[in-house]
């Protein structure tokens, strides 16, 4: 094909491609225009409005506020209330964390470093 392509449409060697992801100074000016246009108080009567359909049934609106509020990893905020429940600490969790990172380094076969 003459515009740098195979029979199959993909890339030839030696082409360039397109123009590629836009720069990080692109974005930043598209999400100063966006900012500009949905002010704080327009951005909480769209979420009320979000939520106000939520709980009428809409569960269009329901998955979004869920993908706001709980991201799309909702077992961290799962594990987050349970540790909350059990009372755990800042310090309980480290130490679980520093008990794990040793029994990985005994099953991998590394010695543990001397401090």
């Amino acid at each position: 094909m003459s515009n740098g392509r195979d029979e199959n449409g993909r890339f030839t060697p030696g082409n360039p491609g397109g123009p590629g992801r836009p720069r990080r100074a692109i974005e930043a000016e598209y999400l100063a225009a966006l900012s500009e246009v949905v002010t704080l108080d327009t951005w909480r009567e769209i979420v009320t409005a979000a939520v106000e359909r939520a709980k009428s049934g809409d569960a269009r609106a329901r998955e979004w506020i869920a993908r706001y509020v709980l991201g799309s990893e909702s077992t961290v905020l799962l594990n987050l209330a349970a540790s909350e429940l059990a009372e755990y600490t800042a310090e309980t969790r480290i130490a679980e964390r520093a008990e794990q990172y040793r029994l990985i380094q005994a099953l991998a076969g590394v010695r543990p470093q001397r401090e």
